[in-house]
């Protein structure tokens, strides 16, 4: 009896085990045995992409697909692909996805191919989208062009050129026609026109033989020579000008070097100027003041050399003997003739 309840236990045990084993199987299979992160990838086309697709980075399994969730865009279906991926695992910002397969019988995965730059996307962000890389897409796009191609470009291209063909079959003797006679119609007009076209062509050659004369007549060989000699003095007036403004700008430095003496002695003797000034105002102030009293000096002493002169005049012999002249007639005594 104990051995037919150990033999139940250790079944089991047994069944117990292997579910766990196929449990850890699966999950190291789809990449989904701890913790991950969560990326986004647009892609145009998901052909063959489910949830649970493996996603590769450089060949290596990282994560699977979680949900694949279309988006109307500009008018037109993308799919937005949720991924999980290992956590803590880099992209590169420049990273791109595609759908990929190793081989022709391998199931589709998508390929993630990190870039060159240095930063890294952060989780939650999106990854940029390519085209499919695997062959049978890459053929089927091709048919798939190949077809739009013949349907929309060949297909009118070749009617169009059956049409032409049939409109150059039936207007081709009417253009001839009209051809020939348009060609007769010039032929007449050109042989109406001719002689007068040949009298314009022989005046002008005449007009144009005049002004070759007058143009011999200008280059002859007395203007070359008087060109060549104002050639010559407008070369020595330029030369005469360039020695002038190097003398002129001699003088300009000796007058700035003068100028320069001159704004030096006037600061090396800058006390004394302004001393001498100073003497100059005083003095010009102290004639102003004294200038009423000097006038009046000055008038008593021009009258009294008035005076003196007067009696000069009169009695001359008073430089001489002295003494005092008698009163003149027409003036008033003084003190002293008293």
């Amino acid at each position: 009896m104990r051995s037919h309840y150990l033999n139940y236990t250790l079944v089991g045990v047994f069944v117990a085990a292997m579910i766990v084993g196929l449990v850890v199987v699966l999950s190291l299979i789809a990449g989904r045995t701890g913790p991950s992160d969560t990326y986004s990838v647009v892609l145009d086309d998901v052909t063959d992409v489910k949830y649970g697709t493996l996603v590769r980075f450089a060949g290596f399994p990282i994560g699977q697909v979680e949900a694949i969730q279309p988006e109307l865009i500009d008018g037109k279906y993308r799919f937005r692909l949720q991924i999980s991926v290992q956590q803590g695992w880099q992209f590169p910002q420049d990273s791109v996805a595609r759908i990929a397969a190793s081989s022709f019988l391998a199931a589709k995965t998508l390929e993630v191919n990190g870039g060159a730059v240095s930063t890294y996307l952060t989780p939650g962000s999106e990854i940029a989208g390519g085209r499919a890389a695997d062959m049978f897409s890459l053929m089927a796009q091709v048919a798939a062009e190949i077809g739009d191609l013949s349907q929309s470009s060949l297909k009118p291209l070749v009617a169009k050129i059956g049409d032409i063909i049939d409109r150059v079959g039936n207007t081709t003797e009417t253009n001839i026609k009209e051809l020939l006679g348009s060609l007769n119609n010039i032929a007449t007009e050109v042989e109406t026109k001719t002689p007068a076209i040949v009298g314009n062509v022989e005046t002008f050659t005449t007009q144009l033989n005049l002004e070759m004369a007058k143009v011999d007549q200008l280059l002859s060989e007395e203007n070359l020579a008087a060109v060549g000699s104002s050639l010559g003095n407008i070369e020595r007036t330029t030369a005469n000008a360039e020695m002038a403004s190097q003398d002129l700008r001699a003088l300009g430095a000796r007058i700035t070097a003068v100028a320069d003496e001159i704004q030096g002695l006037v600061s090396d003797n800058r006390k004394s100027v302004d001393k001498s000034i100073a003497d100059l105002e005083y003095t010009l102030r102290a004639v102003a003041q004294n200038i009423d009293s000097i006038t009046r000096n000055l008038d008593g002493t021009t009258r009294n050399m008035n005076e003196f002169s007067r009696l000069i005049r009169q009695n001359p012999g008073l430089l001489l003997s002295g003494g005092t002249p008698e009163a003149d007639r027409g003036l008033t005594p003084t003190g002293d003739s008293q």
